[in-house]
């Protein structure tokens, strides 16, 4: 162990010794760190010791793919989250709830809602929702766990006016959509569910965007490195961090 000690001061008696530069480093120094070659020295410096400390090595390992792990999980439900607020978006607006008047191929007009667009809408709502329920179940992040929770809750206190209009809560939290109850739904119900501000949506477009918020924060901290201040205190350093200094 001591032996080990002396290495590693004689290693880093550079930077002790140094005195110019931007934080007691000197030019090389920064221009080593820039290029990666100073993390390519210190992994082959302690690659030598890799035999004597092979639980550190597992450790380390473990926590790479658990990192990676946690970032694939994390990008999904960003990614899912956002898809349902978009949706959301979509069924609150005006438009989509303005009766539009057509003309068939004989001439003649009709006026009424346009179906197709209401069912499309919906549909991808559905299908992003169910995404969004099974990323979020995979997340180490409680105050993601409690929103989509809430979320689920809420769902499926509502179940008897969403399936009025086509929408089935599953036993497994999901939801199915069947597209002749929906096209036969009274419109007034459906936007009482999507498109009023106190409606189903916008409940769970509120959920969506606290995991959102939460997934945008896990992953920039994922993608950050650590750094330990001179009381032993640890801080997350992004690399525009370095960038601003060197």
């Amino acid at each position: 162990m001591s032996s080990i000690n002396s290495n590693i001061t004689s290693l880093f008696s550079s930077l002790q010794s140094s005195s110019s530069g931007i934080y007691s480093l000197d030019l090389n120094q920064l221009s080593s760190i820039k290029s990666g070659s100073y993390k390519k020295l210190l992994d082959n410096y302690y690659s030598q010791d890799e035999e004597e400390d092979t639980t550190t090595t597992s450790s380390s390992t473990n926590s790479t793919i658990n990192s990676s792990a946690e970032k694939n999980t994390e990008t999904t439900i960003k990614s899912a989250s956002a898809a349902v607020i978009k949706d959301v978006k979509t069924l609150t607006s005006s438009s989509l709830w303005e009766k539009k008047t057509t003309t068939d191929s004989e001439g003649n007009e009709t006026t009424d809602y346009d179906r197709d667009a209401i069912y499309k809408a919906v549909s991808s709502f559905v299908k992003d929702y169910n995404d969004l329920v099974d990323s979020a179940a995979d997340s180490n992040i409680t105050s993601t766990l409690r929103s989509a929770n809430f979320m689920v809750k809420s769902t499926n206190i509502n179940s008897g006016i969403l399936s009025s209009v086509g929408i089935t809560v599953n036993s497994d939290n999901s939801l199915s959509l069947d597209k002749d109850t929906l096209d036969k739904a009274d419109v007034s119900t459906l936007k009482s569910i999507f498109a009023q501000d106190a409606s189903i949506a916008n409940q769970i477009s509120a959920s969506a965007s606290t995991m959102n918020s939460n997934a945008t924060s896990a992953l920039a901290k994922l993608a950050a490195t650590g750094s330990y201040d001179s009381d032993g205190g640890y801080t997350y350093v992004t690399g525009s961090n370095y960038n601003s200094i060197i």
